[in-house]
């Protein structure tokens, strides 16, 4: 810690032995009733004196004061304290802290003999959820996240049953389906280190937990089965729709798959063109089991059911690479380009048909007004014209778009979601709060279609003055050529009329 006067440093306070204040950053420092109070992110609470920090003076050229603080409070293993508020509760010494590990607690700092150890009133992930399934059986949901923790939730009672830590953080999870697992009560996750586990819920004695029927207050998760197809973060996991094989894809750009009634018994593996985001089976009402591998950079594979080959064939096999496994393969290209062309090519082409029957129109009105000399004044109007734009290029960004997700729609065809240059434009929002509702907003645009009427009326007048305009010119230069005792004059006086 550091005391400052007057904007230079003071003196730089550590505790016995040159040993700094926290183990770590210091996140929060409070003075509360004569006591200053730090918050590190090693978990621990240090009270201070204030009299001793505020007359703090070094004693050497070192600029050190060494301290001890009167009281300090270890919340707990990995815990990483962020900040904390007093309660408002006349009398008490509690405290709400923010565990930056994923916790609230709560924490009696009265360090007497009744202090009261520390409670953690809530539990979550602490950072982004990597993946989530439900239960197909009860009101269970299962979560994983980069924090290396798997946790169980019971969604019906909005509580947390269970949780349990790993070294390497997760990043895929699925629920096993009752075909493999009868009773429901397990899962699989994929980890970023390409290990997979499968994991199974009880409750306290042994049962598997079943939401909504019993209260239960010690579920348990235990390890099943344990793995490692993958050399990178494994992104998905698949079982086929009868439940006999299961597919694992990876950022390493291979797909393994693992045969389930043999303990997971691995088949083999097969390469893919990018790193794998999504696996989806083909679903019962398609005649034939296929995985269809969606890959980030813009590949979409097909595989057929792998072959499982007994155990005799694969003892001299070096490599559990599949190599004879018949693949599909489509390299989704942007045509973002190329439609926009077709579109602005259909625009012009039925704004030229509109400018054609306006041009005829026109000609007809220059006739009928003008005569014979309607035809040039239609001609030097045509002159007038502007160029035309060229056409928007088509561009194939070197870069393929990244593929979200996908899914069968009927045998032999899929759909995917993509991001980048083919992804849906964000409407725009209104922030404007003086901005038209949608009632003045259709009365605004039927004002404006008036006034554009209006505006039509008076450009056909001036057009119909123009052409009267130029007939009276004609008329004159018509007089102009008569003898001067024919001529009409160019002011008449109302008494000779």
């Amino acid at each position: 810690m550091l005391l400052w006067e007057g904007g230079l440093i003071k003196v730089e306070l550590c505790r016995a032995a040159r040993k700094s204040c926290h183990q770590g950053p210091i996140n929060q420092i409070v003075l509360d009733e004569g006591e200053v109070i730090t918050i590190g992110a090693d978990g621990c609470i240090r009270i201070w004196d204030f009299e001793t920090v505020d007359t703090a003076d070094s004693i050497d050229e070192t600029g050190l004061l060494e301290i001890e603080p009167i009281n300090e409070l270890q919340v707990g293993k990995n815990v990483k304290l962020f900040s904390m508020i007093k309660m408002n509760e006349i009398g008490s010494n509690f405290w709400l802290a923010q565990d930056a590990s994923g916790a609230i607690w709560k924490l009696d700092l009265s360090f007497s003999n009744i202090t009261q150890d520390p409670d953690c009133l809530f539990s979550f992930h602490s950072g982004a959820i990597e993946a989530l399934a439900v239960s197909p059986l009860t009101y269970l949901m299962a979560t994983t996240a980069l924090d290396c923790s798997v946790r169980i939730y019971d969604f019906a009672s909005k509580t947390p049953l269970a949780q349990m830590k790993f070294k390497q953080g997760g990043t895929a999870l699925a629920w096993v389906p009752r075909l493999v697992s009868y009773n429901g009560a397990q899962i699989i996750v994929g980890f970023e280190d390409g290990v997979v586990r499968v994991l199974e819920l009880y409750d306290p004695k042994r049962l598997t937990v079943f939401a909504g029927r019993k209260k239960v207050s010690d579920a348990d998760i235990s390890l099943k089965q344990v793995f490692k197809p993958h050399t990178a973060r494994v992104t998905a996991l698949a079982y086929e729709r009868d439940g006999e094989i299961l597919a694992t894809g990876s950022e390493d750009q291979t797909v393994f798959f693992f045969e389930v009634e043999k303990d997971y018994k691995p088949i083999g593996y097969i390469t893919t063109p990018g790193p794998v985001c999504q696996l989806i089976w083909s679903p019962n009402s398609h005649p034939d089991s296929t995985l269809l591998i969606i890959c980030e950079n813009g590949y979409v594979l097909e595989t057929p059911y792998p072959t499982i080959k007994e155990e005799e064939e694969n003892r001299d096999v070096v490599s559990y690479e599949i190599k004879d496994m018949h693949i599909k393969c489509f390299h989704f290209s942007s045509v973002k380009s190329k439609t926009l062309r077709f579109i602005e090519i259909e625009k012009r082409k039925r704004l030229k048909e509109l400018k054609e029957k306006q041009k005829e129109e026109r000609r007809k009105q220059l006739a009928a007004e003008m005569g014979g000399n309607g035809e040039k004044e239609f001609h030097a109007e045509e002159e007038e014209v502007e160029a035309e734009e060229p056409l928007p290029e088509i561009f194939i960004p070197s870069t393929p778009c990244h593929i979200l997700c996908g899914f069968y729609s009927e045998p032999g065809k899929f759909w995917v979601s993509l991001f980048g240059i083919e992804a849906e434009p964000i409407p725009e929002d209104i922030e404007d709060p003086k901005s038209y509702s949608i009632e003045n907003a259709r009365r605004k645009r039927e004002h404006d279609k008036l006034m554009k009427e209006v505006e039509e009326i008076k450009a056909g007048k001036r057009e119909k003055l123009k052409a009267l305009r130029n007939e009276f010119w004609k008329l004159l230069e018509m007089n102009q050529e008569l003898p001067k005792h024919m001529q009409f004059k160019r002011t008449v006086s109302l008494k000779e009329i």
